[in-house]
């Protein structure tokens, strides 16, 4: 305290002002541009096309996932739990990223919601890449055939996101994944840290 104290009477002394700012960092990361997110969540209604769609809270999960790599393992060891083809699916997945636990993370009492995602929803919808069904009361997304040829080189920019999201196939069913991501992973979190704290 007393450096940053010291830092303060030298900037007053030269009449300057410290100002603070809570809000956003001014240097945004590349993944957290809204065009790299947007080409993301292409990417996942590309792989997990279904003739349905995925609603907005599936993508939101699977982008939580794409994101936060550290805990894509333990989602694909709760999904396929009870398939004896689990093994497979481990064996090829290939995680490059560390298995460390992100102590920072909060607790979800929802869903992961970006508060971005509709203006990528928006930016993949004028560009005519997706299409949404016309349910009022659950919306689903579906990659648009401009889409699905636009997203063809998606396996080259994304390597590592679609080595993950190919495991599922086709089709995610969405009940389970949006339990484990809301439910089991914030649970098994937070069990983790009990026992660093206590």
């Amino acid at each position: 305290m007393k450096d940053i104290n010291t830092l303060i009477t030298a900037i007053e002394k030269n009449n300057l002002q410290v100002r603070i700012n809570l809000e956003r960092p001014y240097y945004i990361q590349p993944e957290d541009r809204l065009n790299y997110r947007a080409h993301r969540v292409l990417l996942i209604l590309k792989m997990l096309n279904t003739k349905r769609g995925l609603s907005k809270d599936v993508i939101s999960c699977m982008d939580f996932l794409l994101r936060n790599t550290t805990y894509q393992r333990e989602f694909i060891l709760q999904y396929f739990k009870d398939n004896k083809a689990i093994i497979n699916k481990i064996k090829n997945y290939n995680s490059t990223s560390s298995v460390e636990m992100d102590r920072n993370i909060v607790q979800y009492k929802s869903l992961p919601w970006d508060l971005r995602f509709n203006d990528m929803f928006l930016f993949l919808l004028v560009r005519e890449l997706i299409v949404f069904t016309e349910s009022e009361k659950n919306p689903r997304a579906i990659i648009s055939d401009k889409g699905i040829d636009y997203s063809q080189r998606f396996d080259e920019i994304f390597p590592n996101e679609a080595n993950f999201l190919e495991i599922f196939g086709k089709t995610i069913s969405e009940d389970k994944t949006i339990h484990i991501i809301t439910k089991v992973i914030p649970e098994s979190y937070w069990k983790e840290n009990e026992k660093l704290i206590h």
